[in-house]
């Protein structure tokens, strides 16, 4: 048994994932219906989420490609730039 397995997963409020992402409740919850954002669980009366679920998430979007100024002028890939 590994040293990591030993340390206690922290659970986080929701005003403290909205805080560590930048995000409101609507698109958090918005997002956890299409299925692109971190599940909620339920722990006592509350609602909480785990600490290392919202920092993988966080570095994926770090990591995913990122829209630019320029991405504003190129035709979308599957569109016919002739109008018919």
């Amino acid at each position: 048994m590994g040293a990591a397995e030993n340390i206690p997963e922290v659970l986080l409020k929701l005003e403290q994932v909205e805080a560590q992402t930048g995000m409101k409740k609507s698109y958090i919850y918005r997002e956890m219906e299409r299925g692109t954002f971190p599940p909620k669980h339920k722990v006592g009366g509350g609602t909480r989420w785990y600490q290392s679920d919202i920092q993988r998430w966080i570095r994926a979007r770090r990591n995913a490609p990122q829209w630019t100024p320029e991405d504003a002028g190129q035709p979308a890939a599957n569109c016919d730039s002739s109008g018919a």
